[in-house]
C-alpha cells in the first residue's frame, strides 16, 4: 500500500492477497513433494533442502525456482561493469556464487539462473529480487564502487547496477 493512504472501514475486513509471486502454487502441494528439476522438497508448506524420502511424491512439479528458469523470467538482474571488473573480474564472480550459497541456505528458492559477458561487463539474473540486492549489497561493501537498484514493484522484479 503507498505511503499516506488510508485504510477505510470498508477495505479494513478484507483479506489481502498473500504474495504477488506468480510462481508459488495457489493450493499447497503434497507434504513430501519433490521438484523434479533441482529435487528440493516441499515441507510444512515451503520448498526445503533435504534428501527425498522413499514416501516422498515423485510428481511432474517443478519449483517456483525452476519454473523461472525454464520460462527464463529473472526476479533480478544485476549488472557488473567498469574498468575494475576486468582487472578482478574473478574476485568479483566468487563474491556472486559466495553470496548465492549462503543464501541458498536460507532460501533454496534464491538461485542463479545465469552468468554471462555482455558489452564488457557481467550480467547476473536471478530468480529472486532479494538475492540480486544481496549481491549488489556485498560487492560495494567488499570493492565499492557505485551501486544503484531500480525496482519495478508490478513485476516484481529489481535491476541492480554496480560499477566502478
Amino acid at each position: 500500500m503507498p505511503r499516506g493512504t488510508r485504510i477505510t472501514m470498508g477495505e479494513k475486513g478484507q483479506m489481502t492477497t498473500r504474495s504477488l509471486e506468480p510462481y508459488l502454487p495457489k493450493r499447497g502441494l503434497p507434504e513430501g513433494t519433490v521438484c523434479k528439476g533441482c529435487g528440493i522438497v516441499y515441507r510444512n508448506k515451503r520448498w526445503q533442502i533435504e534428501s527425498a524420502s522413499a514416501t516422498s511424491h515423485k510428481g511432474d512439479v517443478l519449483c517456483p525456482a525452476c519454473q523461472r528458469i525454464v520460462g527464463e523470467d529473472p526476479a533480478g538482474v544485476v549488472t557488473l561493469s567498469g574498468s575494475y571488473l576486468a582487472q578482478h573480474r574473478e574476485e568479483i564472480l566468487n563474491t556472486v556464487r559466495q553470496q548465492e550459497a549462503k543464501h541458498r541456505e536460507k532460501n533454496p528458492l534464491g538461485r542463479i539462473m545465469e552468468i554471462r559477458e555482455e558489452d564488457g561487463g557481467i550480467v547476473v539474473t536471478t530468480t529472486e529480487d532479494k538475492l540480486a540486492q544481496k549481491i549488489g549489497r556485498e560487492l560495494y561493501k567488499s570493492q565499492r564502487g557505485e551501486l544503484h537498484y531500480k525496482w519495478s514493484h508490478d513485476q516484481r522484479m529489481v535491476r541492480v547496477e554496480w560499477s566502478r
